[in-house]
């Protein structure tokens, strides 16, 4: 008989997190389900962990492979998941004992193509619950075009979509293999964002269970999500090179503006963590100047209305979009207390 949810894990290097994150699946009040633990060429022992759980249970699944990034792992799952729905898990997360039961049960009951819950960001310190600014309840077509597709790629606030974290949906794996939606595999940072935005776009119904906080997100400062490097802005600029393509000539919506607030936010972000690199002023200076004077950037400011921030983000906006590099750097990377930016760095899920 085959499961109700199949369970895609990858895993890669996360000996310390891996039980915690398997033992709140096994622990579930809802036992109907498989776990595919994608061992993406862990160097610790993770592969073995893995191999221990599937010898344990045997609905759990063991897949070894060449490290090929989350983004395959998460692909390699879908292919191979034999569940009615799908849910991905990161390994060093995990999940509240009733989160299937509850998500299942409503995505019976309604037939639903999507299901998303809220989570609680938490680290060794710390914890803080994320809830998105959207309404709970059902959401038909209808109601997706009308209330969704205005975020569906990006708030007007410089915010990512609700579905920004794939991890905290719950998924029709026949609607999503219909529609052909996978990740990009050659995309390697915010993932989540770009197929977050296709299933959105896509779906026929969708559950939101606000303020239900089912899903435990270990945060590591540390984690290149919150450093700067090259390749993550070129990921940046391919991500948002592929939204326009895949948006671009829709006739049910106009995403221009979305798309060019996604580039603006990839800016941001980029030139924010900036600030907190190992560069000398010079060096981080260079950055910031080809970062500012890229012709994807200045693409942004076409025909473009500020957005709704605070009035310290607009300054920021401004010069970046006249090209003040030296003054961009002087007030916003050089001044200690002056909380310029603020970014909400769990939009931009941890990398392998």
């Amino acid at each position: 008989m085959l499961p109700k949810v199949s369970v895609v894990i990858p895993v890669y290097n996360v000996e310390s997190y891996l039980q915690r994150c398997v033992d709140s699946i096994l622990n579930q009040t809802f036992q109907d389900f498989e776990i595919i633990l994608i061992n993406d060429g862990s160097k610790d022992n993770s592969g073995q962990i893995c191999d221990e759980y599937a010898q344990k249970d045997k609905r759990i699944k063991v897949i070894h492979k060449k490290n090929a990034r989350v983004s395959a792992a998460r692909n390699d799952g879908i292919k191979i998941a034999k569940g009615k729905y799908l849910s991905f898990i990161d390994s060093d997360d995990w999940i509240e004992p009733e989160m299937y039961q509850v998500m299942v049960n409503k995505a019976e009951e309604l037939n639903l193509d999507v299901i998303m819950c809220d989570y609680k960001k938490k680290s060794n310190n710390y914890e803080y619950k994320r809830t998105q600014p959207i309404r709970e309840g059902y959401y038909s077509k209808d109601d997706i075009k009308n209330e969704l597709f205005r975020c569906l790629i990006m708030f007007e606030n410089i915010e990512f979509p609700p579905t920004i974290s794939n991890w905290v949906c719950l998924f029709n794996i026949k609607f999503l293999k219909r529609n052909n939606l996978y990740y990009d595999e050659d995309i390697h940072y915010c993932e989540d964002s770009i197929l977050g935005s296709k299933i959105m776009y896509h779906a026929a119904s969708f559950y939101y269970f606000k303020n239900h906080y089912y899903y435990n997100y270990f945060y590591n400062p540390a984690s290149t999500t919150n450093t700067y490097n090259e390749n993550k802005w070129n990921a940046y600029l391919k991500i948002n090179e592929r939204l326009k393509i895949y948006f671009g000539n829709t006739f049910e919506y106009d995403f221009t503006r979305q798309i060019k607030i996604n580039m603006l936010y990839f800016t941001l972000n980029t030139l924010g963590q900036l600030k907190y690199s190992g560069y000398d002023s010079k060096e981080r200076l260079s950055r910031i100047q080809k970062i500012i004077l890229h012709p994807k950037v200045t693409e942004i400011f076409e025909d473009f209305k500020l957005p709704n921030v605070s009035w310290k983000m607009k300054v920021a906006i401004l010069l970046i979009k006249f090209k003040f590099v030296r003054l961009y750097s002087l007030f916003v990377l050089n001044k200690r207390r002056l909380n310029t930016l603020h970014f909400t760095d769990e939009l931009l899920k941890k990398p392998q």
